[in-house]
Order: structure tokens, then C-alpha cells, then sequence
């Protein structure tokens, strides 16, 4: 689809630099980046008839300090989160599918008294990951139970981004680095694409900040595209798509349009960029003995 829609824009074979691409430091993550770029860039035959295959340089930090798609860590949002969560609102949402959470702990043995919203939705990405693969469903997850879990599963998106403060260190992290790179001067050697291979999360989060209604939750292989556009005189714009891995279509940003000047988005969403204490969250937050466990846990 990105081949397809920026054929022309991105050219023929890869020249170093033209992508910047960057990913979460997780296994599957690494590997849906490297098709993707493979997809942007395919691999050509030579006149002679040899394959040429174009590397790309990709990018990922540790967990710990990955702010850009695992802001959640920050001790600051983890607190509004467990506030949220245990809310006389939610709390009145559990007891009402006390049903469902009893049903999913007796048949899957996961405990629900802890966080039950939180649970459903990690089963939820399971059964769908399971039916993705094409792997027949256990006997207990019927239809009306998923459609049951569906409601839950939108709740803790909900919750994720349920305050101004929530969003801004959730989601505004991609979007500050969106600004920066569109902000960015260009030359010959700058990229003409920046691509971010992370999780559904990163995509709910990214669409709450912007008072997005969709999507609700995010499939496997969805995206948000942010383009930046230029007019015949020079007048920059700014223009957001979903794509849902079947079909990509263009959002209405709101307070503006579908195509929105370029100022006018900025302005918009710069009372709301995290502050540089907020950025910093993660950083200001890990010791090298964390950073040490967490080499080693990985080299496990």
C-alpha cells in the first residue's frame, strides 16, 4: 500500500537515508518493520538477471527508555492509571460483568480480581492472534462470549487515555517526534519517510490524543499515516489516514479539516505536547542496575 501510494515520491531503489525506520525493542516488531521495508523497497532483478536486495538501517531503544512507544512506564502515568482503574466508575463497570470475569477465570484459570478489564483484554489480542493463524478457538470462547469481551476490551483503550494527562504522556511523545521530523529542513540525504513498527496500543493511544473516534481497537496490521503536503504555493498542510489493513481512509482532524493547514495542526497540538520533564520520564526513572537486568534477562 505505501509503494503503491508513494511510488513516485520515494523512487526507485533505496538510497541510504531516504527511510528513517524505527521500532519497539520487541522480536515481532523488529521482523513487521523488516517486511515492511522489504515491501517499500522489493527486492529487483539486475540485467543479469541477480536478485538485489536494498539493507535498511533500523533503530530501536530498550523498553526502559523507550518513550516514544512504551511511555506507560513512566511512574507518573502509572499512578493516573491505577487512580483510574480503581475508580468508583470502573469499579461499578467490573461488578457489572462480575458474570463474564468469573466465566473467563473458571475456563482459562486467569485471575480476574486483580485487574479484570485489563485481563479480558489481554485475552481478547490472544483469541484474536490464535484466529489470525488460522488455530481453532477453545470451546469456551464462543461468539457471544467474544462479542461480550468486545466492550471491555474498548473500555481499556478508554482507560489508557483517560485524561488530558494520561494522553499527553501516552500518545503526545509520537506526536511531538511527528512535528519534529516534518519541522526538519530537507536536503537530498533526508528521509523522505519515517515509519514507527509498534503495537495497537501505540495506535489507539496515537488516535485518542487526537480525539480520534476510530479505531476503537486496533487490528493486526493497522496503521495511522500523517502526511505533510504542499500546494502549488508553497503552503504546507497536514492530512491523517487509517488503515485497517484492508482499506485506508482519511481522517477529519478535529477543529480543522481532512486537510488541515499546517500552523493550524501544530498550534492545535502544541498545548498539549508533553513537557520536557514528561519526555525525560523514563530516563529520569531507570538505574543501571535495571538497565543491567534487563540485558541479561533478554540474553536468558
Amino acid at each position: 500500500m505505501l509503494r503503491q501510494r508513494y511510488n513516485t515520491f520515494l523512487g526507485g531503489n533505496y538510497k541510504y537515508g531516504s527511510v528513517y525506520a524505527y521500532s519497539s525493542d520487541i522480536d515481532r516488531t523488529k521482523m513487521c518493520l523488516q517486511l515492511l521495508l522489504a515491501g517499500i523497497y522489493p527486492p529487483t532483478l539486475s540485467d543479469v538477471g541477480h536478485i538485489q536486495l536494498f539493507p535498511i538501517p533500523t533503530h530501536n531503544v530498550p523498553i526502559l527508555i523507550d518513550n516514544l512507544l512504551f511511555p506507560t512506564r513512566c511512574p507518573v502515568y502509572e499512578e493516573q492509571y491505577r487512580k483510574v482503574r480503581n475508580s468508583i466508575l470502573i469499579q461499578v463497570k467490573i461488578r457489572k460483568n462480575k458474570k463474564l470475569f468469573d466465566y473467563l477465570e473458571k475456563h482459562t484459570g486467569i485471575n480476574m480480581t486483580v485487574n479484570p478489564i485489563f485481563s479480558t483484554y489481554i485475552l481478547h489480542h490472544f483469541l484474536k492472534s490464535q484466529e489470525s493463524m488460522n488455530i481453532t478457538l477453545p470451546e469456551w470462547a464462543t461468539e457471544k462470549v467474544q462479542k461480550k469481551m468486545i466492550p471491555i476490551v474498548k473500555l481499556e483503550y478508554e482507560i489508557q487515555s483517560y485524561n488530558m494527562l494520561m494522553k499527553r504522556i501516552n500518545g503526545r511523545h509520537l506526536v511531538k517526534k511527528f512535528i519534529k521530523n516534518m519541522d526538519a529542513k530537507t536536503n537530498q540525504t533526508s528521509p523522505k519517510i519515517y515509519v514507527y513498527s509498534g503495537h495497537k496500543v501505540n495506535i489507539a493511544a496515537f488516535a485518542k490524543t487526537h480525539n480520534l473516534i476510530e479505531p476503537k481497537i486496533p487490528s493486526f496490521g493497522s496503521a495511522i499515516i500523517v502526511e505533510k503536503l504542499r500546494n502549488s504555493t508553497g503552503k504546507h498542510f497536514v492530512q491523517i489516514l487509517v488503515w485497517n489493513g484492508e482499506r485506508l481512509e482519511t481522517y477529519t482532524i478535529p477543529g480543522c479539516s481532512k486537510i488541515c493547514p499546517y500552523e493550524n495542526y501544530v498550534k492545535h497540538m502544541r498545548d498539549v505536547i508533553p513537557s520536557d520533564e514528561e519526555s525525560n520520564c523514563l530516563w529520569n526513572n531507570v538505574s543501571m542496575d535495571k538497565i543491567r537486568y534487563y540485558y541479561t534477562a533478554k540474553d536468558l
